[in-house]
């Protein structure tokens, strides 16, 4: 067969030929500052502005144009997913997103000494065909003859950058700043919030300064830090309480056009709080900061540096020491050394109370109040604890996330099961065939006690677990038969409490509590407030199994008890006070009533459970201006402000009404009681 031939190939393009810039497609533009402090000068306007306009005028429109400014005081050192524009600038390159990237300079992308980042971001932009233009050279990394000498040209620049940073910088001029550092002078970092610093190499009369470049107290500033001490100490160490009142009442902390208006000739300052009161918009210290501005010992005129204190006393305090270390000891688990503080005092915010100082009985009925208004947690139970703030103990729901949904004063809470059971308590007595399906529900005990007998059992096995663990380590014969005997004692404690336990779930212990309350239940129905709490816990846990509790309104709970029996009582309660607490609708219904001018037992009858003082002062605090009552209300007033419903005529009236209306249906329904015929 012969041989075959085919066309010679043509080169579509000349290789030695750049391609035009692809003003077609999207481009971007990077922007990086190393610093903050760098961030505004010349370099940025370059990077941003000069840039933008080059690229327009290149032939790109302004709306494909996109900036990427995010890297805004980032070293360059730092890792492409470290930084956000740079990540951002990788993904837009992967994606094909664009066609170029531009930056000012090379040493804008990277200062790596490694060139693995570099090297990363070449074969990014080579394999998606993404050009790099700086305003000398545009890099073409996927050009066929030149995209390996652009790869090279590239490389050596950013490597140029990183010497630069690793040599000069870090190598000259970081050195002459840390040696400034170490002799307690200022070299150009920023200026503590309360100081200046004096940059007069000589005085007015021409002699040498000896504070050139010292911290010198900024009176403006320096005073406000000083009251933020006497506040701390104010009120003994309490840092909440402390930035509360400065974040309401100051001393607040000029503006910084203020501070360069105040800084004399020769000085230098730097505001760089930024914080802003929520109550008045004016600069305050945020509550981390105003937490590092009190341990901050410049202030106590010393010198810090890499986080050493190189020189004490270097320059005049603004702090008196005693002041200072009241602060720095209440604050700081570290003395300045970094040593353990001997002296840490700090501030407890919680702090437990002794049960024999708190003013309330505990809750009766903790253990068995439930509630479902937790919907990942149904019929979770409600925790009971000393509320600090108010002084009381609480019944609490919570989530979660720890927080409580709602709450109900105990005493409250006590209560309303009390009324309840005492209901319960009077129907059974009275009944007897509630009594005896009292006494034939008794399956169980109480939660509580059970759970207690559980634990002591579950105690008394690890007991037995580690004492056998001891037997095969000692030797000492009088030790090992003292643990023999503790081995042996807590077998028949667990075999005691295992037929407690027993006995409880056959539900004798609720039998023997009934049928032996009953010859007493009327005298403690007559006299329940004289019942122990414990007594009165006992009967609800033999009556009763457990109780759920449902949020209603922000002051209204509904209370249901769930009997043993199979049956349930509710009852609807306030959380709290009566004369503290009202609803919104109960305020609205208030205002309207006022409004149409009703008359006064009207209104009373509406809010039985208040006098009409508290009735006067719920309007007075919600709907008048001007705190006056007579000026807003026209209906009829013939009682004094103490007066509640049930101590007026018409409740009495009514009453009697009532009670006439009974009597009347009575004889109707009565014996030998005659319908009269025509």
């Amino acid at each position: 067969m012969a041989t075959k031939y085919k066309r010679p190939e043509q080169t579509l393009v000349d290789p030695y030929r750049f391609e035009p810039l692809p003003v077609d497609r999207p481009c971007a533009i990077y922007y990086r500052q190393s610093t903050d402090a760098q961030i505004g000068n010349i370099n940025t306007t370059l990077q941003t502005v000069d840039m933008f306009e080059h690229l327009v005028r290149q032939g790109w429109a302004r709306d494909s144009i996109e900036m990427i400014d995010m890297d805004a005081g980032v070293s360059g050192t730092t890792k492409l997913t470290d930084r956000k524009g740079m990540a951002r600038l990788m993904a837009l390159i992967e994606s094909g997103e664009i066609s170029l990237v531009a930056a000012q300079e090379v040493d804008r992308f990277f200062r790596d000494v490694t060139q693995i980042q570099t090297n990363l971001f070449i074969d990014a932009c080579k394999r998606n065909n993404v050009r790099v233009m700086t305003p000398r050279m545009v890099y073409d990394f996927n050009h066929p003859m030149m995209g390996a000498y652009h790869m090279k040209i590239f490389r050596e620049e950013a490597q140029h950058a990183a010497d630069f940073l690793e040599y000069h910088i870090k190598g000259r001029l970081h050195k002459s700043r840390a040696y400034l550092h170490e002799q307690g002078l200022w070299a150009g970092r920023a200026i503590i919030t309360g100081y200046m610093v004096d940059m007069r190499p000589k005085l007015p009369d021409g002699s040498p300064n000896p504070n050139h470049r010292r911290y010198v107290p900024f009176a403006p500033c320096a005073d406000a830090i000083r009251v933020y001490f006497e506040l701390f100490k104010r009120f003994n160490r309490n840092m909440q309480k402390t930035w509360e009142y400065a974040e309401q009442h100051g001393p607040f902390l000029p503006e910084p056009e203020e501070v360069t208006r105040l800084t004399p000739e020769g000085f230098r300052t730097d505001m760089r709080m930024d914080y802003r009161s929520m109550f008045t918009g004016r600069i305050v210290p945020s509550l981390s900061g105003i937490d590092k501005l009190l341990t901050n010992v410049v202030y106590m005129g010393h010198w810090v540096h890499q986080g050493a204190i190189t020189r004490f006393y270097n320059h005049e305090p603004i702090v008196d020491e005693d002041l200072f270390m009241f602060a720095f000891n209440a604050l700081s688990p570290l003395d300045f050394y970094g040593d353990p503080n001997p002296a840490y005092h700090p501030y407890r915010t919680y702090n437990r109370h002794e049960a024999k100082d708190r003013t309330e009985a505990p809750p009766v009925y903790s253990g068995v109040v439930f509630s479902d208004d937790v919907p990942e947690y149904p019929h979770h139970r409600m925790h009971t604890g000393w509320n600090c703030y108010n002084k009381v103990y609480q019944y609490a729901l919570r989530n979660k996330r720890g927080d409580v949904v709602f709450s109900v004063k105990a005493s409250r809470m006590d209560l309303s099961i009390d009324t309840l059971l005492l209901e319960r308590l009077k129907a059974t007595t009275i009944d007897e065939t509630a009594w005896q399906a009292a006494l034939a529900s008794t399956r169980e005990d109480g939660h509580s006690e059970l759970r207690r007998i559980e634990n002591e059992i579950r105690g008394a096995e690890r007991a037995k677990t580690a004492i056998l663990e001891n037997l095969k380590t000692l030797q000492h014969p009088e030790m090992v038969r003292n643990l023999e005997a503790s081995y042996a004692a807590n077998e028949r404690e667990i075999e005691r409490l295992r037929a407690v336990q027993i006995e409880l779930r056959q539900g004798k212990r609720q039998r023997e509590v009934l049928e032996d309350a009953r010859p007493v239940l009327n005298k403690i129905i007559a006299r329940w407030q004289d019942v122990p709490a414990a007594n009165r816990r006992e009967l609800f846990e033999a009556l009763a199994v457990y109780v759920k509790v449902k949020q209603m309104d922000e002051v209204r709970r509904e209370l249901t008890i769930f009997w043993r029996d199979g049956s349930t009582s509710s009852l609807i309660f306030r959380w709290g006070d009566f004369r503290q607490h009202w609803t919104q609708a109960e305020l609205q219904q208030l205002r309207e009533m006022v409004d149409a001018a009703r008359p006064q037992w009207e209104i009373l009858k509406a809010f039985p459970h208040w006098n009409w003082h508290t009735i006067t002062c719920r309007y007075l605090n919600h709907f008048s201006p001007d705190r006056r009552f007579t000026p807003y209300y026209k209906g009829e007033k013939k009682y004094p402000y103490r007066i509640k419903w049930h101590e007026t005529e018409e409740y009495r009236a009514e009453q009697q009404a009532l009670s006439l209306a009974a009597s009347s249906t009575s004889l109707r329904s009565g014996d030998g009681y005659r319908q009269p015929t025509g």
